[in-house]
């Protein structure tokens, strides 16, 4: 019987190894790179991140002022990675964005804008890995300079997913966009913003042209706005003592240059004292006589005197006087 028993537990012990080597790879923690499954979509050291998500004052005319993405500035050219194995669902030119690509993931997707090309690399669906090359860093459509604008949407994109903040999604996932930057900004949201009217803009009641008109606002007019304050294109802003909507188009923190026009330069008269005067064509008795003018007639000079004769001008007619029958007092 202890034979018997020796015997069974030797087989147990066999077949116990011989199931753990098989469960094996199973069991165990998953690899280093089996684990990035999420990667950030710039090199580290390469960028540094500018506008968040978020409410925020218009950088540039017709920018958002809820901001849907995170900035990530870098120079116009640098490899924009896709931060996660997906289909590729939209690549090429787009309005606002100049160009881009968006990438539908399991159960999200990012959308990478104002890149150079975007469907350089890539394709409508294509499938990705997290790490490949989608695009390059560049400043199409509404940007004022090279940038990454990356954003993640719930859900898919298009398809009434619902936009959240990237630096915090990334950051849940172990890719810390903050860490590797070589510069942040300052995240706080400022308590108003100042704009300046681009053109000669109407302040209507409401975010429509079908809406009544406050008042005009002159070009490079100032107005205010709190960050955020939108609807679609248009912008919520007070101009004076009169809050009302202006068009994105038409307001910029940049104040645009007005032009202002000359003062008309002092004309300089004198009078005929004699009782005829001939105004010649050339400053010579020889000349043509162009007109004869008046005892009391004002000439308007073009010019200084020369060797006797003035240059000056009478109604339509150009050309010159004798200086010793002119006076810059009116005769009587």
């Amino acid at each position: 019987m202890g034979i018997l028993r020796r015997k069974l537990g030797v087989v147990i012990v066999a077949v116990v190894a011989t199931l753990s080597a098989a469960l094996a790879p199973v069991l165990v923690a998953p690899s280093a790179s089996a684990a990035a499954s999420v990667v950030s979509p710039l090199a580290k050291g390469s960028y540094n991140l500018s506008s968040y998500y978020g409410p925020r004052c218009m950088p540039t005319a017709n920018a958002s002022t809820w901001h849907l993405g995170q900035d990530m500035g870098a120079k116009s050219g640098t490899r924009i990675n896709a931060i996660a194995a997906g289909t590729v669902l939209r690549a090429g030119s787009v309005s606002g964005f100049g160009q881009w690509v968006v990438i539908k993931h399991r159960t999200v997707s990012s959308v990478y804008g104002h890149v150079l090309d975007g469907d350089k690399y890539v394709k409508v669906g294509q499938k990705v890995k997290a790490g490949q090359r989608i695009a390059d860093v560049g400043s199409t459509g509404t940007s004022t300079s090279p940038h990454l604008h990356l954003e993640i949407w719930n859900g898919t994109y298009g398809s009434g997913g619902a936009h959240t903040d990237s630096l915090a999604f990334l950051k849940a996932r172990g890719v810390d966009l903050a860490a590797s930057a070589t510069w942040r900004a300052s995240r706080s949201v400022p308590s108003s913003c100042t704009y300046y009217a681009q053109t000669r803009v109407n302040l209507r009641a409401g975010a429509s042209t079908s809406t009544k008109v406050l008042t005009v606002v002159p070009k490079a007019g100032k107005v205010t706005a709190k960050p955020g304050a939108s609807s679609g294109s248009w912008r919520k802003v007070t101009y004076g003592s009169r809050t009302g909507w202006m068009h994105a188009a038409y307001v910029s923190p940049r104040k645009p240059a007005t032009t202002t026009t000359a003062a008309p330069a002092k004309r300089t008269l004198s009078y005929v004292t004699a009782t005829r005067l001939n105004m010649r064509a050339k400053p010579s008795t020889s000349s043509a006589v162009l007109t004869t003018l008046k005892k009391g007639k004002a000439v308007e000079h073009r010019g200084t005197a020369s060797k006797g004769w003035l240059k000056v001008k009478v109604g339509s007619n150009i050309g010159y006087v004798s200086t010793a029958y002119i006076s810059s007092t009116k005769p009587r």
